[in-house]
């Protein structure tokens, strides 16, 4: 079972410049994010997007960009995917290389039936164990940020951090009880699956398959880099 004590969360903050508070600049982060995902929660196969990384942890800066975790129905995470990144890039709002701060990374995608992320985790992953407890929840539908908590509970002990999680659902501002999708939505997902994996994986094989990619039918991670190991041996 993984657990950091709170000598191990000060040093974390102290790593990232965590802040007590939110700045005014990240304030109007997440007013931003709000308004953008009022649209996206019109989805039916959306369960949760929550902020996440330097934003979520009360440390980003004018310059950061915003960063979500999505978490769609089984067989519909491509088609989202490509719904998603076309909504924001016609809004102008899409991450690219040129264009970073304020802007919408979309990078991380998970099936609900996958929200257990022990198998994403490395030894001692004391990023990825205090990526959960920072996690904000924006949209939570069919409950679904209280089953990714108690899902990961199943390898990560998180009984320090109640206050900080009970405070994250303060950030849930959308909430429906949806229901079961329609089984075409199955077939659209796997046109879009057909369409964009084979390009998918020629980037991925460019990038020498680093292991912190997964592209798979339950999650798509894309983070072009990954501090996990390095940032766990300057802190423990």
């Amino acid at each position: 079972m993984q657990k950091f004590d709170k000598e191990n969360f000060n040093k974390f903050n102290k790593h990232f410049s965590v802040k007590n508070n939110y700045s005014d600049i990240e304030k109007n982060y997440i007013k931003k994010t709000e308004k953008y995902l009022k649209y996206i929660n019109f989805l039916p196969w959306i369960r949760l997007v929550a902020i996440v990384n330097s934003l979520s942890m009360k440390a980003a800066n004018k310059d950061s960009d915003i960063d979500l975790f999505i978490v769609t129905t089984p067989n519909s995470m491509w088609l989202n995917r490509i719904l998603i990144t076309l909504f924001f890039a016609i809004l102008w709002q899409r991450k690219t290389k040129n264009k970073h701060a304020w802007k919408f990374c979309l990078s991380f995608f998970i099936t609900e039936n996958n929200l257990n992320l022990e198998n994403i985790a490395i030894k001692n992953d004391i990023y990825l164990y205090f990526w959960i407890v920072y996690l904000k929840p924006i949209i939570s539908n069919n409950n679904i940020y209280n089953k990714f908590i108690e899902e990961n509970k199943k390898w990560a002990d998180f009984s320090e951090y109640k206050k900080f999680i009970q405070e994250n659902k303060k950030f849930i501002k959308y909430s429906k009880n949806k229901k079961k999708t329609w089984k075409i939505v199955n077939f659209f997902d796997k046109i879009m699956k057909k369409i964009f994996l084979k390009k998918t994986l020629k980037n991925y094989e460019k990038l020498n398959k680093p292991y912190w990619i997964i592209i798979n039918d339950k999650m798509l991670k894309f983070h072009n880099n990954d501090i996990r190991k390095e940032m766990r041996d300057n802190i423990i």
